[in-house]
């Protein structure tokens, strides 16, 4: 087997061979083009055997192509079909393989000379016949199919006999458009389909015929059914039972159902697993589009029927129709007239759709009403040159009355659309104004909010900066007055063992005198510790009063203690007040000291007056033994 390879030639630089010499020189000398040739240029080529001259080794090598064909490398099937045609061109089977790929590419015409070619190496050979009415099929020339196809079936060959009778049955049901023969032929399929399954029950093929027949007589719950099965018996080898469904599903108004039908139809005819109905393989796809464009369409229309909020998904369902049309319409080589006309309706009646919204209590924008009065001004021309070329004599399968409407009613739409769209535009200003004007007071709100925050958060921090303040203050004092009852308390103790050495020497001087002293040796110590513990009580109002009317049962007894320890009491008492006093880490006032009562000028006469306490009068008793010592 000999394999082409693509050689590139090297390319020729123009006046790279030419030197630079001065004028005169060189002159009668050729210019030497410089050849570029590629670095590391490696062709490895397979040389031709002898091989294929053996009768084995061809079917060896056509079932090789089958698998190159089965695995999807078309290209490596094609040559090596190629190659065996050239050493055996009696093999038939080379042909018609060549024929069928070139169908699955959608290259018809090729397949058309292939299957010449084929005919001229076995003429009158069935599957030859077979394949050539299978291309008629295909090209929708159904006069030629049926003349192949009867031919078949009067010959009675076995291997055939199945398949002409079921590409019979097709074109007989492909022409139930004729109103004269449309029970004739719906009958002569029946027949056909149902003699295929009398003999082979197992025929999916001959079975898929008999549901579309079903579905065309009304019964599309039998016609279901016996789709379904199609599809599980089958599997992918048989994708005309998607599309078949999805027919069903549409005529039972199932639309979600349908559009998955259609787009797994859609799938196997792009990936080429769906055999060619049309004329090519675009053609297909532009069918395609235009089911489920209609499916859409239809889905749109049952949902305007609720006239209120339910019917606000018609119009995305109106913009996916228009989305496969323009899809259909790029795919359909030929301008098909009554799709334009497709495409032009679908716009006016969603123009109409996003017009009613308001009615319905839809939320609509002026973009979408532009979009619509945009899609009106682009289909009123192009009706207007179909309905001109309808009066010029030209062969178009719309009738003149339904063109003549539809421009009446685009051109009212347009107007309606033109002044909705202004009163759109107004609505959206009103509302974009209300928006900025809500968006400023939003604003300034929040301003005020972060304003006041702020202020909160400084008059907290003002409020705990005074109260660090003032407890560091407070801190300040209750150091000094540690440090001034320290000199007091060691002041107070050298006073006592002062006091007590002199107790001892007149102890040893009067001993007689010694019961005098005894009663009253503890008296003086006693307030001082009642006014150290009221130095660290809590400061309240009402301890306050009960503390000042204690001082006040207790004036008394205070005035008969020793002076001295009388004037310690009041210090203590006094700086108590002036540390501890009326006051809390809240209020902001500044501490305030509290004055302890003091005795008028008259009872401190009348104290003056009064008796001496026994003390007094036991150092007064001292003096005079020492006055009389001496």
């Amino acid at each position: 087997i000999k394999l082409r390879e693509k050689f590139t030639p090297p390319k020729i630089e123009e006046g790279e061979g030419k030197e630079n010499k001065p004028d005169g020189e060189g002159e009668g000398e050729t210019e030497t083009p410089k050849v570029s040739t590629p670095k590391d240029f490696q062709v490895s080529v397979k040389r031709e055997n002898k091989i294929l001259d053996k009768r084995e080794a061809i079917t060896i090598a056509f079932n090789i192509a089958r698998v190159h064909e089965n695995a999807g490398r078309t290209l490596a099937a094609v040559e090596l079909l190629k190659a065996i045609a050239k050493r055996a061109p009696t093999y038939v089977n080379c042909y018609l393989r060549l024929a069928c790929i070139a169908r699955d590419c959608g290259s018809l015409k090729e397949c058309s000379s292939w299957l010449k070619i084929a005919c001229q190496a076995a003429p009158g050979n069935p599957e030859v016949l077979a394949l050539v009415g299978n291309l008629h099929l295909s090209l929708c020339d159904w006069r030629p199919a049926q003349n192949v196809f009867d031919q078949l079936l009067s010959k009675k060959v076995s291997s055939v006999e199945a398949y002409s009778k079921l590409s019979m049955g097709n074109i007989f049901f492909a022409n139930l458009s004729l109103p004269k023969s449309y029970s004739k032929h719906l009958l002569r399929a029946s027949d056909l389909y149902k003699s295929i399954l009398k003999k082979d029950k197992a025929n999916a093929y001959a079975a898929n015929g008999i549901g579309t027949i079903l579905a065309e007589k009304g019964e599309l719950f039998k016609a279901k059914e016996v789709f379904n099965r199609v599809r599980e018996v089958s599997g992918a080898s048989i994708a005309d039972a998607h599309l078949n469904l999805g027919h069903i599903y549409l005529a039972q108004k199932k639309h979600p159902e349908a559009l998955q039908m259609y787009q797994s139809y859609m799938k196997r005819t792009q990936d080429g697993t769906a055999p060619i109905t049309t004329k090519s393989r675009d053609d297909d796809e532009a069918e395609v589009f235009l089911y489920i464009a209609f499916s859409y369409f239809d889905w749109a229309r049952i949902t305007e029927q609720f006239n209120n909020a339910q019917a606000a998904p018609a119009d995305e369902r109106y913009k996916k129709c228009i989305e496969h049309l323009e899809l259909a319409l790029k795919k359909s080589k030929k301008k098909e007239v009554v799709l334009r006309y497709n495409l032009c309706m679908t716009k006016l009646q969603a123009a109409n759709c996003v017009l009613q919204k308001l009615t319905r209590n839809i939320r609509r924008t002026a973009q979408e009403v532009q979009d619509a009065l945009d899609g009106l001004e682009e289909s009123l021309p192009r009706v207007e040159e179909i309905l001109r070329w309808k009066n010029e004599g030209k062969k178009i399968h719309i009738s003149t009355k339904i063109l003549e409407e539809f421009i009446v009613n685009c051109k009212a739409n347009i107007e309606s659309a033109k002044s909705h769209l202004e009163e759109e535009k107004r609505r959206e200003s009103e509302a974009n104004e209300i928006r900025e004007l809500q968006r400023i007071s939003a604003e300034s709100k929040k301003r005020e909010e972060d304003i006041r925050i702020v202020m909160q958060k400084e008059e907290a921090a003002r409020r705990q900066e005074q109260r660090d303040r003032k407890a560091a203050a407070k801190m300040q004092v209750v150091q000094q007055l540690q440090h001034g009852w320290q000199i007091e308390a060691a002041a107070d103790k050298a006073s006592k063992d002062a006091k007590g050495k002199e107790k001892g020497r007149r102890k040893e001087i009067a001993p007689d005198g010694a019961d005098l002293f005894v009663e009253n040796e503890d008296e003086p110590e006693k307030p001082v510790e009642k006014s150290t513990n009221d130095l660290f009580e809590d400061s309240s109002d009402e301890e306050n009063e009960e503390g000042e009317k204690s001082n006040e049962n207790k004036t008394g007894e205070e005035q008969k203690g020793d002076p001295e320890e009388k004037t310690n009491e009041e210090k203590v008492a006094t700086s108590q007040k002036d540390l501890f006093g009326d006051s809390s880490d809240e209020s902001d006032e500044e501490l305030i000291p509290t004055e302890k009562k003091r005795p008028s000028p008259d009872e401190d006469e009348k104290a003056d007056d009064g008796p001496t306490t026994k003390k007094a009068k036991v150092s007064s008793l001292f003096e005079d033994d020492d006055n009389g010592d001496e």
